[in-house]
């Protein structure tokens, strides 16, 4: 997490550690829902391509239920 901005880690902590809806996300960062819904996407590509055991037990998870 550390690698990615600022802005990144606000919005998957906001969206994930504290299960908010992208638009209260948006309100809170005064952003748009789509800057929200891109960003998102952005920070997890990025977040897999650092740490790809991250997305090969991710994998796993969904391998194994």
């Amino acid at each position: 997490m550390a690698r990615l901005t600022a802005r990144q880690r606000a919005v998957l902590i906001l969206r994930f550690f504290e299960d908010l809806s992208e638009s209260e996300v948006a309100r809170i960062l005064d952003c748009s829902v789509g800057t929200v819904r891109s960003t998102t996407h952005r920070s997890l590509a990025r977040l897999r391509r650092l740490a790809p055991e991250l997305a090969t037990a991710d994998t796993m998870t969904e391998v194994n239920q």
